[in-house]
C-alpha cells in the first residue's frame, strides 16, 4: 500500500505505481470519461479504514508527447486522496516492468514504454 501525508508536497495529480494494491483506484469523480456508478464495493486499506467504491470506470490520460492513453477499471472510491496505479493489475494485462538505475519503466504487450517513474524516498 502507498501512504502519503500532504507535508510531503505530493501532487494531488499524480499517481502512486503501487505493486500492493489490487486495483487502480482516484477520489477524482471528475477524470472519468466513463463511469458505472451501479458497481459498488468497500476498499479495505492496510490501516484497516474502509472506503466505499462508488463505481468503476475508464479515464484518459494526456501523454507528454501530447498523444492520449486510457486507464480502464479504475475504481471511483469516494473520500481517496490518492491515485493508485495498481503495477500488479497491469501485470495480468500483459504488461511488463524493468527496475534498474532508480528508475521503473511499464511497457505495454508491443513493448511500448508507457510509462517511467523515478522511485522516491517514500
Amino acid at each position: 500500500m502507498a501512504t502519503t501525508t500532504q507535508s510531503e508536497g505530493l501532487e494531488e495529480n499524480g499517481w502512486y505505481l503501487d505493486i500492493g494494491c489490487s486495483t487502480h483506484m482516484t477520489g477524482r469523480k471528475d477524470w472519468f470519461a466513463s463511469l458505472d456508478e451501479s458497481i459498488k464495493s468497500k476498499v479495505k486499506f492496510a490501516d484497516d479504514r474502509v472506503l466505499m467504491a462508488k463505481g468503476v470506470g475508464k479515464i484518459v490520460i494526456k501523454k507528454k508527447n501530447g498523444g492520449e492513453t486510457s486507464i480502464t477499471n479504475v475504481l471511483f472510491v469516494l473520500g481517496m486522496k490518492s491515485n493508485l496505479l495498481s503495477l500488479g493489475q497491469l501485470l495480468e494485462r500483459a504488461y511488463t516492468s524493468r527496475l534498474e538505475d532508480k528508475i521503473l519503466r511499464v511497457y505495454d504487450k508491443q513493448k511500448h514504454l508507457i510509462l517511467k517513474s523515478p522511485l522516491t524516498k517514500n
